[in-house]
């Protein structure tokens, strides 16, 4: 008997099976990454065809109203990002980005080559490599994609970090401060404050109305936000105006290199002329901004005042240095009496 050629007829038949397993496994991950490839796709193109929209029409209004979803087409955003150099790996990444799911969670975004101008989109928050949309645990059951569970949306820090915690991207890095702060030690995070809590129905397949986070990130363009930001206090005495500021913010503030914060102090004789007017800007440009939650005094020599003069401090906030005073928004004020 032959045993040489027994042997490496065994030898040829594992091999030839082996080779079989591999190329099935071969194509069985081909047909995995094709039909992953489809996946996300289609949740483009279900995006596109307004799909969101119509599965999911509450959340959608909100979102429709926020700057996340005008965050390509705002015309201050452009006009800004014109004047910078290799704007496409310095800004554009992160208002026409990629899912960041796909892309890494805290890792700088990659810009993507379509539906741009729909900014920050359910897809870039929600959709993984899969082509399945990620939420808490309360996301409703639909019939057009996958749900996943995933516990980054309970703490959502890490995932706001990745476009507003790019320390190379000082405009948009809010993210540092909040974690160097005490606000970060407790279960406090940006949706506490960006995505308040409210009761509506998830979907169109949803029986009945739950809780979750609201998708309109209030943020420097919010009148309201803005007016909870910071608490002033007004004094007088022996011919100083003293002014205590406290941030209530849980980061920097203002938290944009681009906006500027103004505490203007004016003293008015009692029959309403302007005798006097002070102001000290708040800013990135000036490295005097607020740290979260800082108290801090200034003092306005108001040594002319008499009696019956008024003082009126007023804290103004300035979306760009070029916002028009019309715009410019009235965050806070204290008025006194000289007795």
């Amino acid at each position: 008997m032959n045993f040489k050629a027994i042997y490496w007829g065994i030898i040829g038949i594992s091999f030839g099976l082996f080779g079989c397993v591999f190329i099935l496994l071969s194509v069985n991950l081909a047909l995995r990454a094709d039909d992953n490839t489809h996946r996300v796709i289609e949740a483009y193109q279900g995006f596109q065809d307004g799909k969101c929209k119509s599965c999911h029409p509450a959340i959608w209004r909100e979102w429709e109203s926020s700057m996340h979803a005008k965050a390509w087409v705002d015309e201050i955003y452009q006009a800004a990002a014109k004047q910078i150099t290799d704007r496409e790996t310095k800004c554009d990444q992160c208002h026409a980005p990629q899912p960041i799911l796909m892309t890494g969670i805290g890792k700088m975004p990659k810009l993507r080559d379509t539906q741009r101008e729909a900014g920050v989109s359910c897809l870039v928050c929600h959709l993984d490599a899969h082509g399945a949309m990620n939420g808490p645990a309360a996301s409703a059951e639909t019939y057009f994609h996958t749900n996943v569970t995933n516990p980054i949306y309970t703490e959502p820090t890490a995932l706001c970090g990745t476009c507003h915690g790019q320390q190379s991207v000082p405009e948009h890095d809010q993210v540092s401060s909040f974690l160097n702060s005490k606000f970060a030690e407790g279960d406090t995070s940006c949706a506490t404050c960006h995505m308040p809590v409210v009761t509506r129905l998830q979907s169109t397949t949803s029986h009945e109305a739950i809780k979750g986070r609201k998708h309109t990130w209030r943020g420097s363009r919010s009148v309201a936000q803005l007016k909870r930001a910071a608490i002033l206090q007004l004094g007088y005495a022996d011919g100083k105006v003293d002014v205590k500021l406290r941030s209530q913010t849980g980061h920097i503030l203002p938290g944009g290199t681009l906006r500027t914060i103004v505490l203007e102090v004016t003293r008015r004789a009692p029959d309403g002329t302007e005798r006097q007017k002070q102001h000290i800007s708040i800013s990135a440009k000036n490295e005097n901004r607020l740290l979260p939650n800082e108290n801090r005094a200034y003092a306005f020599d108001m040594a002319s005042a008499t009696t019956g003069d008024t003082i009126k401090a007023r804290l103004i906030y300035q979306l760009t240095p070029d916002t028009p005073e019309p715009k410019r928004i009235l965050m806070a004020e204290k008025t006194l009496m000289i007795p």
